[in-house]
């Protein structure tokens, strides 16, 4: 194939190839630069004329303390806003200002001050509160530097004066209001005190102490022998039923003066049936019968048991006759007292009744004597602070001729109007320009030849990637555990939603036991002690649980609540985990089974970064393919050992 370079055709334009003009204005004459000269110089005069035509404002301020200054040896009080807002709401207010304009006028020698009014006056003064303290700055702004001060200052005197004349009305009308106050509550006390001493008396109410009184003192003595009362009957009815009990088992029950006695004669017996006995294994029963000296002894051994026998029935009624009657006697003891009890009882709710009435009387006194407390420490308070001499307002400095004005800045303003102008001026010749802008024509330019796209290598890398992403998500998909995955918050509605039993099985799986595991598990692989289980089956190993699983362990009796030796139990622990599931509310109950809740702690586990290959430690045995399947499950950083782990599920924590 022959290689032809591509063919550039081009067609003239005449007005492409027209000749330059060489007969351009000066550039001083050009359009846009009249237009940018007029715009600037008339924004200009207008924003120069504005500024400096405006008058300057001068300032004029005091400064009030609207508390109460703290002595040299105290602390500074807080801040009081609420009391701050209010002396801004009284300077502020018409009748002050009025006051102070008819001040003014009666000073005024000039007739500016005739003409003005008081809402005139109110847009000169300002009160602004210092943040975080009690002080007010009041001030007035206005074109009369020599007028300010003058204004300031009567607005301070005339405040001063109103707040005093309030503090000394006040004061006196607080006084006389708590004298009055006094004067009642001195006739209530009075009243009160007769009406509470003629109850007590009325009553037998002797003492303030509720069982200082005479009925509750009885009462409380009628209770501590009623309590000795019922331990007397509850020692002889013991007494009673063990001397039945050892003469239903046969034993010796005698009085104990005739227990000596009785043990001598069995002492004799067992050594003559002990002679006898070495007799026997000598000689034959013919030839002890001729000898007179040894033929008697058989006789001797039955008259011994014959007065034992006799012996122990005589003791065995003296001591029982003994013991039901003191049984009887301690019963009609405690039915006597019990009697006296029932009927103190209700003497003493009479009298409870009476001395609830006095401690209400009582209330009411202290009640009445404790508020006439008060008004005595406030009548002196009032009497000794002496407010009406020294009000809650202190001038912290008075206004004065301010001779530099607060605004306008001239310069500044100057400068802002100046700068405003040029962007102005270019603002409006760049739109002059594009308004009466015309296009250009463009030569007509003709390419021949053949432009070739060759997308193939980013096809190529797009495929690639997006086939590493579908195979990454296929791959993830085979490897995840097709379980479901329960957690923390689920787990727990699943305890409480348990029986003894669904709670102990959930434990264990969350533990690291598997299901066949927990339902054979017996009482000798708990040790409760050391909170350990054994596991010895095909992946033997020695787990810990936690105190709810041990404490659970407990209420059963240190094993679990279904045999392991009964083959039923998987099928049984089955349908309490079903019912579990159902009882819970969970959404979709049928995925709750023994598999979800361990694969729920094996990702627990693992999202921690337990390391892969320790898994089994925990868990037991787990085919290759399981474990490399929980890999995505785990953390992008080195595996941490069992140690550094936290194995206690957190849905085991206080779940009881």
């Amino acid at each position: 194939m022959e290689n032809y370079s591509p063919k550039i055709e081009i067609f003239p334009n005449s007005s492409l190839n027209s000749s330059p003009d060489f007969n351009q204005r000066p550039w001083f004459r050009m359009r846009r630069f009249i237009i940018f000269v007029t715009v600037f110089l008339i924004s200009a005069a207008i924003g120069l004329t504005y500024t400096y035509s405006r008058p300057a404002i001068y300032r004029s301020a005091a400064t009030l303390l609207t508390s109460a200054m703290t002595a040299i040896d105290r602390d500074s009080t807080p801040a009081d806003i609420q009391h701050v807002a209010i002396q801004k709401q009284m300077l502020l207010g018409h009748e002050l200002v009025a006051e102070t304009l008819s001040r003014l006028k009666a000073s005024a020698t000039t007739g500016y001050l005739q003409q003005l009014t008081a809402h005139d006056l109110e847009k000169f003064l300002v009160v602004e509160p210092v943040e975080g303290t009690n002080l007010v700055e009041i001030r007035a702004d206005g074109t009369d530097p020599e007028f300010l001060p003058l204004l300031v200052n009567t607005w301070v005197d005339v405040y001063l004066d109103a707040r005093a004349e309030e503090i000394k009305k006040l004061t006196g009308t607080t006084t006389s209001v708590i004298t009055d106050e006094l004067r009642g509550l001195a006739e209530k006390i009075s009243a009160k005190r007769a009406e509470l001493d003629e109850f007590r008396r009325v009553n037998d109410i002797s003492s303030t102490g509720r069982d200082e009184n005479e009925p509750l003192a009885q009462l409380n003595g009628i209770n501590d022998s009623y309590n000795k009362a019922s331990e007397d009957e509850i020692k002889a009815k013991a007494t009673l039923d063990s001397i039945k009990l050892a003469i239903s088992r046969g034993q010796a029950v005698v009085p104990d003066q005739d227990q000596g006695s009785l043990e001598s004669l069995e002492r004799r017996l067992q050594q003559l049936q002990e002679k006898l006995t070495e007799f026997d294994k000598r000689f034959t029963r013919d030839y002890l019968n001729k000898q007179p000296a040894l033929k008697v002894i058989p006789e001797q051994i039955k008259k011994l048991e014959a007065e034992i026998k006799l012996k122990r029935d005589y003791g065995k009624k003296i001591v029982l006759t003994e013991a039901e009657n003191k049984y009887v006697a301690a019963q009609q003891t405690l039915i006597a007292v019990r009697d006296k009890l029932a009927e103190h009882k209700k003497l003493a709710a009479a009298f409870t009744s009476k001395f609830s009435e006095h401690d209400a009387l009582k209330t009411d006194l202290e009640g009445l004597e404790k508020l006439y407390r008060e008004s005595q420490e406030r009548l002196v308070q009032i009497e000794t602070s002496q407010k009406e001499k020294y009000p809650q307002v202190t001038v912290i400095n008075r206004a004065f001729e301010s001779s530099e004005p607060i605004s306008p800045n001239y310069s500044l303003d100057a400068l802002i109007a100046v700068s405003s102008s040029l962007l102005l001026a270019l603002f409006v010749v760049w739109v002059f320009e594009y308004l009466t802008r015309k296009p250009e024509p463009q030569a007509a330019i003709t390419l021949s030849g053949i432009h070739m796209y060759n997308p193939s290598a980013d096809l190529l890398s797009h495929q690639q990637t997006v086939t590493q992403h579908i195979e990454q998500k296929r791959n993830y998909s085979l490897s995840s555990p097709l379980v479901r995955e329960l957690s923390s918050r689920q787990l727990r509605i699943l305890l409480n939603a348990s029986n003894l039993k669904g709670k102990q099985l959930i434990g264990l799986l969350l533990s690291g036991l598997t299901f066949d595991e927990a339902a054979t598990l017996k009482a000798d692989q708990i040790d409760l002690e050391n909170a350990l289980i054994t596991v010895g089956d095909s992946s033997p190993r020695t787990l810990g649980i936690g105190n709810s699983l041990k404490t659970l362990l407990e209420q059963s009796g240190g094993h679990p609540a279904w045999d392991g030796d009964n083959p039923l139990a998987i099928d049984d622990l089955n349908a309490v985990l079903i019912c579990a599931a159902v009882d819970s509310g969970l959404s979709n109950p049928d995925e709750i089974t023994a598999e979800a809740i361990r694969h729920s702690y094996i990702a627990y586990l693992v999202r921690q970064g337990l390391r892969l290959a320790d898994l089994e430690q925990i868990i037991g045995y787990l085919e290759p393919s399981v474990i490399s399947s929980y890999s995505t499950y785990s953390p992008p950083q080195q595996g941490r050992g069992i140690e550094d782990i936290e194995l206690l599920h957190p849905a085991l924590i206080d779940i009881l």
